[in-house]
């Protein structure tokens, strides 16, 4: 945090104030005191002296605040602004007097880096006691102040050589390029001969697996010379496979030729599988692929022709040996099977997925699917009977199948005083509340997760159930994921701005549900949250989406920064998700879909596939993230529902095609769906605990590597 940032929050607290004043206190204040306005005020204008350079002035308005549990922030921040020049002495005393707080742990990483920088080794080991071993920077410099550690001991200090030797090696085996800190210590890994030729040809095979071209050039180059052509051979079919293959029908059979057009192969299928297909076809009687690469080759053809529908999917399945034995591939052979309604297939695949892969509610609902489509109709309820115990996407599906209720067994938390005391007495706690009622979120999250790192499960339901009454409602959503947790409806779906969604879901005649369902999967509510793509707000807009929106609404434009604002955001978002329903003809789960990965892959999709059932377009959607976002959506849509009114429209009436949907704004439009609560109860999935709010903006509609946002792995968020 520098003091450009800290003049920030100053702004924000001072700008906040009015509302932050009216959060009570509650039992915060038998443990920590009440917080003032005049404190507050009083950190403010201490903030502003600092940035300005006024230091009698922040002397003053510093010795003031000593009760106010903000106050190591100022000096933190003066700590952080001196950092160049400050000695030894202050910072000592400032990490002894916030030992074990997050500002703590902060400030320490921040002054070795410094002392790197200083090249002062020894202080540098006498500070560094975390133990901290995640980040790869601070790694590279404790190898350096090893190194320097080294130089300063016995010349015949074989041990200490070996160590340094192992981290670095270590350090080195990776695909992805590492701080320029670790320069130094790859320097004197280099002079000492422990990064030959191997080691980097090693790396190389790292970084392609990664896709990083920038660095497979670099190592490229550090290759002896006579190795370099084939190193760049393969930094060429990482940029431009097309290329690449192109230029590999004039090669003769060489392991070099082979490993390039290998490498370009599995890259261009991930592309265009129909142009990888011909160059395949092309290629392999002339480059006779050695066993392992073509049947690497093959694996992939397979999985996109697959992910692309082709009408021979399982064709190229058949050539792959292993097939059964590989999760993604057996995911797609059913996924393929249920493109061309197989349902043998389906079934028969199904039954080849690993054990606890077919446990999981998804391809039990598809196994149910298919006894019921091959008429063994005894069977399939006995799956649709067990499956319609879990609330969650699929076992509302099934609940619908059989007609019966929907599973929801809600939990209730009650207050328990003594804990709460127990995490009041946490000072990163104590913080984590004050920054985020003065509203700067990141820096209270920072304090929170610091306080309840190593909190039991009581605690942190304690904790949740303090944020939630102070409004901070994605404490919830992020904290009970545990099975035991599921059932805190109230908690994990809030009915946060619940006025502004009703008006503007009614103004766009919009179904609320599924307007808090949005919010909820997109930022967990969470006013600020920003996507890596520049997404922002409670329903994720793009700040041009937002502009074109409020032009709609013949609104004032404010700029992106707006967007932060809920009420803002939420009439904005409505007005852009109505777009997309009408656009998709009243479907919501259309909409959803072209919501989360734009309208133009959701139109391609239709085009190529609008006459299967809603189900199974869903299941067969080729963007691994939509593919979960669309079911997510819908199973939060009917927690919602139930929240707002006791009971919820069936899901079948939210799966409808284009022209065929119904009114979701109207509740008279459609029938309820009535809930019960199994006994005994059952684990139900969440899945959207593991989602990253605002990931999936892109600009990119191609299909992408697997793994990626867009790629056709299964996400792990369930």
């Amino acid at each position: 945090m520098d003091i450009r940032t800290f003049s920030g929050l100053v702004a924000l607290v001072i700008l906040t104030l009015p509302v932050a004043l009216a959060i009570p206190d509650r039992s915060a204040g038998a443990a920590t005191g009440s917080t003032t306005a005049s404190q507050r005020l009083d950190f403010a204008a201490a903030s502003l002296a600092l940035a300005a350079g006024r230091d009698a002035d922040f002397e003053r308005l510093r010795q003031g605040l000593e009760a106010y549990v903000l106050a190591a922030y100022l000096d933190y921040a003066r700590l952080r602004g001196q950092v160049r020049t400050v000695s030894v002495e202050p910072v000592k005393a400032f990490l002894e007097r916030e030992q074990g707080t997050q500002l703590a742990a902060r400030f320490r990483g921040e002054w070795l880096a410094e002392l790197a920088r200083r090249e002062d080794w020894r202080a540098f080991r006498v500070f560094d006691t975390s133990g901290d071993d995640a980040g790869r920077q601070l790694r590279c410099l404790r190898l350096r102040a090893a190194i320097a550690g080294a130089a300063d001991g016995p010349v015949d200090n074989a041990d200490a050589a070996n160590k340094i030797k192992e981290a670095m090696l270590a350090l080195w085996a990776t695909g992805d390029s590492l701080p320029d800190a670790c320069d130094p210590a790859i320097a004197h890994a280099r002079a000492q001969g422990w990064l030959g030729p191997e080691q980097f040809r090693q790396r190389l095979h790292l970084a392609m697996a990664a896709g990083n071209a920038g660095l497979m050039a670099y190592l490229a180059r550090q290759l002896p010379a006579q190795q370099q052509p084939d190193a760049e051979r393969l930094v060429a079919a990482v940029r431009d496979p097309e290329g690449t293959l192109s230029a590999a029908r004039n090669w003769p059979a060489s392991a070099s030729a082979q490993a390039a057009a290998a490498q370009a192969l599995t890259r261009r299928a991930r592309q265009d599988v129909d142009r990888a297909i011909e160059h395949w076809q092309a290629l392999a009687p002339t480059l006779d692929f050695p066993r392992e690469q073509r049947q690497a080759v093959l694996r992939e053809l397979a999985l996109y022709a697959a992910v692309a529908y082709r009408a021979d999917a399982a064709d190229w399945f058949d050539r792959v040996e292993g097939a059964g034995e590989d999760e993604q591939l057996v995911q797609w052979q059913v996924r393929a099977a249920l493109a061309a309604g197989d349902w043998q297939r389906v079934r028969d695949t199904v039954a080849k997925l690993p054990a606890g892969g077919a446990d999981d509610s998804r391809w039990r609902y598809w196994q149910a699917r298919a006894l019921a489509a091959l008429g063994e109709r005894d069977a399939a309820a006995e799956v649709y009977r067990d499956l319609a115990r879990e609330a969650g996407y699929h076992g509302f599906l099934a609940a619908d199948r059989l007609g019966v209720p929907y599973a929801l067994c809600p939990l209730t938390a009650a207050a328990d005083q003594a804990l709460a005391q127990r995490l009041y007495r946490r000072i990163d706690f104590q913080r984590a509340l004050e920054l985020q009622a003065v509203g700067w979120l990141p820096e209270a999250t920072r304090a929170w997760n610091h306080a309840l790192a190593d909190a039991t499960g009581p605690e942190r339901l304690q904790a949740v159930l303090i944020a939630d009454d102070r409004g901070w409602h994605d404490r919830a959503i992020w904290m009970l994921g545990a099975a035991d947790a599921l059932g805190y409806y109230s908690l994990r779906f809030p009915l946060a701005e619940l006025a502004t969604v009703k008006r503007e879901a009614a103004a766009n005649d919009l179904d609320p549900a599924w307007v808090l369902a949005l919010i909820r999967a997109e930022s967990a509510w969470r006013a600020d949250a920003r996507s890596p793509a520049n997404a922002r707000g409670l329903m994720q807009l793009l700040p041009a989406t937002g502009q074109r929106m409020a032009r709609e609404l013949g609104i004032t434009w404010s700029g992106a920064g707006s967007l932060q604002d809920p009420t803002t955001n939420i009439r904005l978002g409505t007005r852009y998700l109505a777009r997309q329903l009408e656009r998709f003809g009243g479907s919501p789960w259309l909409a959803s879909a072209a919501y989360n990965a734009g309208p133009r892959p959701v139109e391609r999709w239709l085009a190529a596939r609008s006459g299967l059932p809603a189900d199974i377009f869903i299941e067969t959607i080729p963007y691994s993230e939509t593919r979960d976002y669309v079911p997510r959506l819908m199973a939060f849509s009917v927690i919602y529902d139930w929240r707002l009114h006791g009971q919820a429209r069936p899901m079948s009436q939210r799966l409808l095609m284009p022209g065929q949907a119904a009114r979701m704004a109207d509740a008279e439009a459609v029938a309820s769906h009535p809930f019960t609560c199994p006994a005994p109860a059952v684990t139900q999935q969440d899945t959207g605990l593991g989602y990253v709010p605002g990931r999936h903006r892109s600009s990119s509609g191609s299909i992408t590597a697997p793994g990626s946002a867009h790629g056709p792995v299964q996400s792990t968020g369930g």
